[in-house]
Formats: C-alpha cells, structure tokens, sequence
C-alpha cells in the first residue's frame, strides 16, 4: 500500500473510533492511546509523544473529520488529520497549527 493510502485510511479509521467513542470527556485521549497501540501492532513505531505535542491540533482535526453543516456549505474536512499522520508515520513536514483547523 502506497503511504497516501495508508494516511487516509488511518485518518478515516480513527475518525471513526473518535465518533462512536461513548464517553463524553476523553474520546481524544482513548483514541490516541489506542491509535498508538493499532499502529504499533501494524508495524510502524508510534508513540505517545506527538499526540501529547499536538493534543489541540489533533482533537480539532477530528471535530474537522467528523463535522458537516451542509445548509452552510461546510463539509466534513479530513485533510488536518491527513497531515497529523502523515507527519507521525512517515515523518512529514506540516507545521500543525491550531489556527488553520478553525472554520471562517
């Protein structure tokens, strides 16, 4: 699998754990920590650091996956987590700024 493929299917995989998650406190947390653990078993060698570094940046990426307000024209967004894990996999370069998950 080509890394691209790999980014997006994690970003859209754990979007989805975040969603479903039960709790209504700690669902970034308990994603993180488990995405660290999945990742892990898949081979790469993940751990807590970045998502500690950049808990805002990747809580706000996953509100940006998971929200959508079509009447408004704004539609779900999963080019933030996209970098996220680009950066932690396969050591990208994107400076993850808070400021740009924040809809105008």
């Amino acid at each position: 699998m080509e890394p691209i493929q790999i980014i997006k299917r994690v970003s859209e995989f754990s979007s989805s754990i975040w969603q479903v998650h039960p709790f209504g406190e700690g669902n970034t947390r308990t994603t993180a920590v488990f995405m660290e653990l999945y990742l892990n078993s898949m081979g790469f060698c993940v751990n807590n650091e970045m998502f500690q570094e950049h808990a805002k940046y990747y809580r706000d990426a996953m509100v940006r996956a998971n929200y959508a307000d079509y009447a408004k024209g704004v539609d779900t967004e999963f080019g933030f987590l996209e970098k996220f894990y680009e950066n932690l996999l396969f050591h990208g370069k994107y400076i993850l700024k808070n400021d740009d998950t924040i809809l105008a």
